[in-house]
């Protein structure tokens, strides 16, 4: 039998999308610079945006690197 999993509920009661690796699919909304950036950097830097943002997340946070 398979292991069916619970589904999270987001604030306004629709189903929160979670990839297999565990990531939650979150939008948000930025200023044209900050997107401007951000882009720069991910280009320079070889990564994508999205583990930018995680990064800088985890240390505004104070969420100790997990090597994730």
């Amino acid at each position: 039998m398979k292991a069916v999993k619970e589904k999270r509920r987001g604030p306004q009661g629709g189903v929160t999308t979670i990839t297999p690796g565990g990531l939650v699919r979150k939008s948000i909304l930025i200023h044209a610079d900050e997107e401007e950036k951000l882009r720069e950097k991910a280009y320079k830097d070889r990564m994508s945006e999205s583990s930018i943002v995680r990064e800088a997340l985890r240390v505004y946070l104070g969420i100790e690197d997990d090597g994730k």
